[in-house]
């Protein structure tokens, strides 16, 4: 049976555009950053998807790796360093030297930048294994420090993520985010609270996906950054696309139908 949510919740997905910025416009700007999120609602993105986790502080931050490694000048494990440490990096310059200085944000320095962007979120939730209720609680922490005014979509890989913000912020709308489509997606929804499915562009089923669609679930696909993925996944019956250039796929004539 397609899941059903209470009329007094509306769905996220009732509001979500066919055309999400995947880490802001993480193409042309260091991922996750204000610059990536800025340039995302300059080339006329209405969401922007972006990864939170904690740090070693309890605090929620806007990070996708368990390492800073990759996107910034420091080393080490997020969760093993405070907010005041990882404050420090540079999370710019790896990209390029136009973005030196880029901070890593936290959950409420984006919430206050997308409330001013008039952008909505899909916030995924990348917890330390092992911290997933303290991350829930981090972000819901933030969330009372600043009211969004905006569409909220929660998504993760962790089920037990999942099941604790079913459990702490139950308004909210949930997806599970999974790699390719599970046999028993319908369970696993059912067992996380979740209405939403997304998978990666390149386990593309078309057999699951007309399923998963005739069962009245919402799909969002990742990571699409061709016209020709985002017009095949749409015709299917998706309802949105992650991409790091939302610039070229908002060029396209955008799928109307999106119930």
């Amino acid at each position: 049976m397609p899941l059903r949510f209470p009329a007094e919740h509306p769905s996220a997905y009732q509001h979500l555009s066919p055309v999400i910025a995947h880490r802001g416009a993480s193409g042309l700007a260091p991922e996750n950053t204000a610059a990536a999120i800025e340039l995302a609602a300059q080339q006329g993105a209405h969401w922007a998807e972006v990864d939170v986790t904690i740090s070693a502080d309890g605090i929620a931050v806007i990070f996708h790796d368990n390492d800073v490694n990759r996107c910034t000048d420091g080393r080490g494990l997020v969760i093993q360093q405070t907010l005041a440490q990882l404050k420090t990096l540079d999370a710019g310059s790896w990209f390029s030297p136009f973005y030196a200085n880029q901070r890593i944000l936290t959950l409420t320095d984006l919430l206050a930048l997308a409330n001013q962007l008039e952008l909505n979120l899909n916030l995924e939730i990348k917890p330390t294994i092992g911290r997933e209720v303290e991350t829930v609680w981090a972000m819901a922490k933030a969330l009372q420090q600043v009211p969004f005014e905006h569409t909220l979509l929660f998504s993760s890989f962790n089920m037990l993520a999942l099941s604790a913000a079913q459990q702490h912020l139950p308004d909210i709308t949930r997806a599970l985010n999974v790699e390719a489509i599970p046999r028993d997606w319908q369970q696993r929804l059912e067992d996380t609270g979740s209405t939403g499915l997304h998978f990666a562009a390149d386990f593309f089923d078309p057999v699951a996906v007309a399923d998963i669609h005739a069962a009245g679930t919402p799909m969002a696909v990742y990571t699409v950054n061709d016209h020709e993925t985002a017009q095949k996944l749409w015709k299917a019956g998706v309802k949105a696309v992650f991409t790091d250039y939302p610039e070229r796929l908002l060029l396209l004539p955008l799928p109307t139908d999106h119930h």
